[in-house]
């Protein structure tokens, strides 16, 4: 899909739930980003995600209750940014709003060449309401477009608006739902009942119904019997085709792009209001097209009528196959048949030619002619305009996929400074101070780093060396864990659990994290360097300091007391205070008590040596 629909719940979703609810939304989505390009394509997976994630964490209405939300999203976002102008001229009544949406979709696919667009036809109406038969080739999006009906039934029309499925069914590649519409359906009645008056007064007598007349102002029209057989074709059609068509199957000669449907009487009398384009499957061999006829040998099919109508290139131009052929099926009930009233979609006068066409063979009652010679006359000028406009569209991708990766490495750079959830806060532009917390408990870490005596008097840059990839060791040994690396300075490594994120077992993740780093850094240098860790617990104040560079920071006396149990402890041990090691005893840490000692700006206090974790008890006894 389209990230302009994606846009529209993420714009709206902010409105509706505030901006921080509605980012633990997304990360509950596993949505990596909140700016969606308009015309890049999305997976269709992230409505889903996102409906779910909203029922989760809003703890209230279903998947479905969001979905139709979000199809409201997308008709508020079009009023919004005033892409609305073409829904309100679509149809007088709401009826007829319904009946011009394929039209409409057909149209916007020349803006979004790639959208698989959704079929919709009414079935059914009278003056409560209407069936309405919706088709996609995507699933699970029946209650996104009952939420569209419902916000365009009351901005557009001021009318209450009752959806109902009624039924749901899979053909072959896509997902058929049949919806009950009830609203007020008079105007619409009442007008087709007066059209039919209107026919009523002179009815059409069979025997005057000339179709070498009809026909003679659509030369590539034809005719077709509830068998799906062509009775009777225009001059041209039959000039192109032969007149072995006649009798013989529509679908033997022709191949249906729109609308998306298999060729029935049934889907005739449905989509009589839908705009139909066939391809005929191939031309014959004649005079005419001898000259061309290798162009058509082996190619690939048509690309329909959203090919540029500028293009000279040959190439391009011999790719397509058959004549395209676009126009409505009629059905005259008098008859009991249908009428195919088209004309041809040519791109230029090449095309025109390579077809065995003339503009003499054009119908002077529609506009094919001047869209033949328009074409031709600006050919040079559009053409350049088209490829300027691929060149930038190229550009503007290459930027976009550019900017995307720049910002995966910011993001990356801003979550190695600051916590996720803090970074995120702050990218949508809230003010430091706003997120500013104080936690009742944390565990709070102090690592020095000891090197060996050889160390001593060595350069900068040597001890430099060492120092980072001391610091690497402690980092990769870091990710293992539910904590944060608040900061480093100089040799002294800092490191938090419980906040910005509360853990009930932060303590336990901590002191896990303790004693594998001293592991780690023993075994990575064959015991020549060391740490001295140190270990608190209790209140902090925390927060983001700093507009050039911002740090996430502790404040208070448990930071100063982790601080002193590590510049009073000993290289390859960890030195925690008593409050620290009553907590490691809940989750069976082994502690030993060092004794009193005096600990600067706090007095004599009592400490431990964190030893290590008891092996798990065993499960069973053996007597």
């Amino acid at each position: 899909m389209y990230g302009m629909l994606l846009e529209s719940i993420m714009y709206f979703g902010r409105l509706e739930y505030g901006e921080i609810v509605w980012e633990k939304i997304r990360e509950d989505a596993g949505c990596k980003t909140a700016d969606f390009n308009t015309h890049q394509i999305y997976s269709d997976s992230i409505f889903l995600q996102m409906a779910t994630s909203c029922s989760n964490v809003l703890g209230k209405g279903d998947v479905n209750d969001y979905m139709r939300f979000f199809g409201r999203c997308f008709v508020r976002y079009c009023s919004h940014y005033h892409y609305d102008k073409m829904l309100r001229v679509t149809g007088r009544h709401f009826c007829q709003f319904l009946r011009e949406m394929d039209n409409l979709h057909s149209q916007m696919r020349f803006g979004f060449p790639k959208m698989k667009s959704p079929s919709m036809v009414v079935t059914e109406y009278n003056r409560e309401g209407a069936l309405l038969q919706y088709r996609s080739s995507r699933t699970g999006l029946s209650h996104y477009l009952m939420g569209q009906l419902l916000q365009i039934a009351n901005d557009f029309f001021d009318m209450p608006l009752n959806v109902e499925i009624i039924s749901e069914e899979s053909e072959a590649r896509t997902q058929c739902t049949t919806f009950r519409l009830d609203f007020d359906n008079g105007g619409f009645v009442d007008e087709m009942v007066q059209k039919r008056r209107g026919f009523d007064r002179e009815p059409l007598p069979s025997d005057s119904f000339e179709l070498g007349t009809l026909f003679h102002q659509f030369p590539f029209g034809m005719v077709l019997g509830p068998e799906l057989r062509i009775r009777y074709g225009g001059e041209k059609i039959l000039m192109l085709l032969g007149m072995d068509v006649i009798g013989s199957p529509f679908t033997q000669h022709f191949i249906i792009q729109k609308p998306h449907t298999l060729l029935s009487w049934e889907a005739i009398i449905m989509f009589q209001n839908v705009v139909w384009e066939v391809e005929s499957k191939n031309l014959p061999f004649n005079a005419t097209t001898a000259n061309s006829l290798d162009a058509f040998r082996e190619k690939p099919p048509r690309r329909g009528s959203s090919q540029a109508p500028w293009s000279t290139d040959r190439s391009s131009l011999s790719s397509s196959r058959g004549l395209l052929l676009k126009g409505q099926m009629y059905i005259v009930k008098e008859l009991n048949i249908a009428l195919f009233l088209c004309m041809p979609l040519l791109n230029n006068l090449v095309e025109m030619r390579e077809m065995g066409l003339f503009l003499n063979d054009l119908s002077m009652h529609d506009l094919s002619r001047e869209m033949v010679l328009a074409g031709w006359q600006h050919c040079s000028r559009l053409q350049i305009m088209y490829n300027r406009a691929e060149e930038y569209s190229t550009k503007l991708e290459d930027s976009h996929k550019k900017n995307e990766e720049a910002k995966a490495k910011g993001d990356e750079l801003l979550y190695s400074m600051l916590p996720r959830k803090v970074a995120d806060i702050l990218r949508q532009g809230n003010d430091p101070y706003e997120i500013c917390q104080t936690f009742e408990e944390v565990t709070v870490l102090f690592a020095e780093v000891s090197l060996a005596e050889e160390c001593v008097g060595m350069g900068a840059m040597d001890y430099l060396k060492i120092i980072n990839g001391l610091y690497n060791v402690l980092d990769n040994t870091l990710e293992k864990y539910f904590v944060f690396k608040v900061e480093t300075v100089g040799g002294v490594y800092m490191v938090v659990g419980g906040a910005p994120e509360h853990r009930a077992d932060h303590c336990s993740q901590v002191a896990s994290l303790a004693l594998q780093m001293i592991e780690e850094v023993a075994r990575s240098t064959s015991g020549s360097h060391g740490l001295r860790i140190g270990m608190h617990l209790g209140p902090v104040a925390a927060g983001v300091v700093g507009l050039k560079l911002p740090r996430y920071c502790l404040f208070g006396d448990t930071v100063n007391t982790a601080s002193r149990m590590q510049t009073n402890g000993q290289v390859g041990r960890v030195h925690i205070s008593e409050k620290c090691a009553k907590e490691l005893e809940k989750f069976d840490f082994i502690t030993t008590f060092r004794g009193k000692i005096q600990i600067k700006g706090k007095g004599e206090m009592n400490t431990y040596w964190l030893e290590g974790k008891a092996e798990p008890k065993s499960k069973f006894s053996w007597k």
